[in-house]
């Protein structure tokens, strides 16, 4: 989906608890979404670091267009780039890039890698998110490889923040609300 089929003038209001509260309710959360965040993310967690496994199983659920050139990386290098891009020292804004490495990764996947393994700090960033705050004039684009991840992030705390809830939670509402335009 792209802005250009939402309604310009449609969105009224603004993105706050009463949008979540709507939307976020419609979003069907599935089996495989559910074991990303209850199950793998603790366990990436812990480790430090996605195993080939679990990295495939975030493909699988957001980046299964690409998943062959994602299954033909080596596990030593997902474990190893993940591992970096997940450290603690490593500053936000080289953590998507580090990602980005590995073949076939863009800005959805590594923005899912990152929210998997931390709900609270980051946010999955892909096209139907943006297209919806795009259309309440809050970003300049509904383009992940053209909206800097950073920004995207710190809107979307501060966005979660006022509305009383998760990133991942809003992140849920903007996709069913998303949903909603197209029928």
């Amino acid at each position: 989906m792209n802005s250009a089929k939402l309604n310009r003038t449609a969105p009224s209001g603004t993105v706050d608890t009463a949008f979540v509260l709507k939307y976020e309710p419609l979003y069907v959360l599935t089996d495989v979404e559910s074991d990303l965040f209850s199950s793998i993310g603790p366990k990436v967690v812990t480790r430090e670091s996605y195993k080939r496994k679990h990295f495939l199983k975030v493909a699988e659920w957001k980046a299964v267009g690409v998943l062959p050139r994602l299954e033909s990386i080596d596990s030593g290098d997902i474990d190893f780039v993940t591992g970096v891009a997940l450290d603690d020292g490593t500053p936000n804004h080289l953590r998507l890039p580090l990602l980005q490495i590995l073949p076939g990764v863009g800005v959805p996947l590594a923005s899912t890698l990152l929210t998997v393994f931390n709900p609270k700090k980051f946010s999955i960033m892909d096209t139907r998110s943006l297209s919806v705050l795009y259309d309440y004039d809050l970003v300049p684009t509904d383009n992940p490889t053209s909206m800097d991840y950073q920004t995207y992030r710190k809107l979307m705390k501060s966005l979660a923040k006022g509305a009383n809830c998760a990133p991942i939670d809003l992140y849920r509402a903007l996709i069913a609300y998303s949903r909603q335009s197209e029928d």
